[in-house]
């Protein structure tokens, strides 16, 4: 559906050229909510306005819906991008018009009659919550019912990719929430390819199928959501998931582990159970068949849209062969293992 190859944004700068992007592959299957991640300045927005060339870039090449959009004409472009809706951060509303005329604007620049406008409006202003809003102007709105404005005027064109631009960013924590459900929604009765960039994590866990993280203009880590959140690679993608995953260390155990053994210490290991493996009884089988003792330091279980996933942190006390011999089984087994580091004997139980 979407296919950026080789993209590269470069700025004149006042002290010479600055690299906004650097060689970026990408491809968006159709129906798709792709998320792109970053911090600030690490090229997310200019990536999600190189899709739709308001900003053109340096060279690569865009492709949407089989067409190459970098190679059209201006007059191509303005029609090519009647495909392509987009929402943003701060709304972007006319203070001057109507919920009813903000959503119609498009089409009246488009030459749509009055009576089809209200036709088309009116369905989009029921998909969005907003039916009984639809006489109100912007200023009597909260943040959440603006917003919802702007998807419902960025689906009046009837497009089939929609970018969004930050487009929780300046919403409080259960707004945020009710504009990804309704995004989730808007995919899947129409069948929408979406594309979104934020800073925020867990709106990446919340709605996105595919996540491609982004640092210093480049592409550092792309896969499935559910790959990336339980396997991430790259320190960015680390950092992104440490916000929504506690996996500090209890500052009592912090205090007395090494990441050097030493005789009869005891193992901390951190286990992530992805599926169907949070069903298993991973710990019983392991106390079944070694002679070892497993004491559970903490855990919790999530869930990545519909796939549960969880982590425990537990310490291993016994003999060095029969520990070893149970981290084997547990590296055997479909789940995360990590030695955190080793326990003198009863150190933690005594903190």
């Amino acid at each position: 559906m979407i296919r950026l190859s080789g993209l590269q944004k470069i700025y004149q700068g006042e002290a010479g050229p600055v690299k906004a992007l650097d060689n970026v592959s990408l491809t968006v299957q159709q129906g798709e909510i792709y998320g792109i991640i970053g911090k600030s300045g690490a090229g997310k927005s200019t990536l999600i306005r190189c899709i739709n060339l308001l900003e053109r870039p340096t060279d690569g090449t865009v492709t949407v819906d089989g067409q190459e959009m970098t190679a059209l004409s201006e007059a191509e472009l303005r029609e090519a991008r009647k495909s392509m809706g987009m929402i943003f951060q701060h709304f972007n509303l006319l203070s001057s018009r109507t919920v009813l005329e903000n959503v119609a604007f498009p089409l009246e620049l488009a030459g749509v009659s009055m009576a089809e406008r209200e036709k088309r409006v009116l369905p989009l202003l029921e998909l969005v919550g907003l039916s009984d809003k639809k006489d109100v102007y912007p200023a009597q709105l909260s943040g959440g019912q603006k917003q919802r404005v702007g998807i419902a005027r960025a689906l009046a064109s009837q497009p089939k990719v929609l970018l969004c631009d930050e487009a929780t960013s300046a919403l409080d924590p259960q707004t945020t929430e009710s504009i990804l459900a309704l995004l989730k929604d808007i995919n899947k009765k129409l069948g929408l390819t979406i594309v979104l960039i934020t800073h925020e994590m867990h709106v990446i866990k919340a709605i996105c199928n595919q996540v491609a993280v982004i640092e210093g203009g480049q592409l550092v880590e792309t896969g499935s959501v559910f790959e990336v959140f339980t396997r991430p690679q790259s320190t960015t993608a680390q950092d992104f998931i440490k916000a929504v995953v506690n996996n500090k260390l209890p500052e009592a155990l912090a205090a007395v582990i090494s990441d050097k053994p030493a005789a009869d210490s005891n193992v901390v290991v951190r286990l992530s159970f992805f599926g169907a493996t949070t069903n298993e009884p991973v710990l019983a089988g392991l106390i079944r068949r070694f002679a070892v003792d497993a004491s559970i330091i903490s855990g919790n279980i999530d869930h990545l849209q519909d796939t549960p996933y969880g982590t425990l942190l537990i310490e291993l006390s016994g003999r060095p062969e029969d520990i070893q011999n149970a981290l084997n089984y547990l590296h055997a087994r479909d789940l995360g293992t990590e030695v955190i580091g080793y326990v003198a004997r009863h150190a933690y139980a005594a903190c």
